[in-house]
């Protein structure tokens, strides 16, 4: 008995993890994996090395998809002189908005 709850427990932990791509990446949900999380109870965790893993990929991607993750991907951009050329942009703004005899 305690083999088969180990072994249920294991299952449950796989379809874990394959429900957990499944809706990550969009693809359609199994209603086996779904039979198996719930045979097993709601106790069921991924192991602690898959969550170390997921949670990378998700700040990986995070960075990925952000405006300076889809900069850095551009090649011949240098991102310093990028940043240096906004900040003096910024200060000629502020110089000129104080001249200004309006404001």
């Amino acid at each position: 008995m305690e083999r088969d709850a180990n072994f249920a427990k294991k299952k449950a932990e796989r379809a874990t993890v394959r429900s957990h791509f499944r809706d990550k990446y969009k693809l359609p949900k199994s209603e086996l994996d779904e039979t198996q999380i719930q045979q097993a109870g709601d106790d069921i965790e991924l192991p602690t090395e898959l969550a170390k893993m997921i949670a990378e990929d998700n700040e990986e991607e995070q960075h990925k998809q952000s405006v300076i993750g889809q900069l850095s991907n551009i090649q011949n951009v240098d991102l310093d002189q990028l940043k240096d050329k906004a900040q003096a942009t910024l200060e000629d703004l502020k110089t000129s908005a104080e001249k200004c005899s309006m404001m």
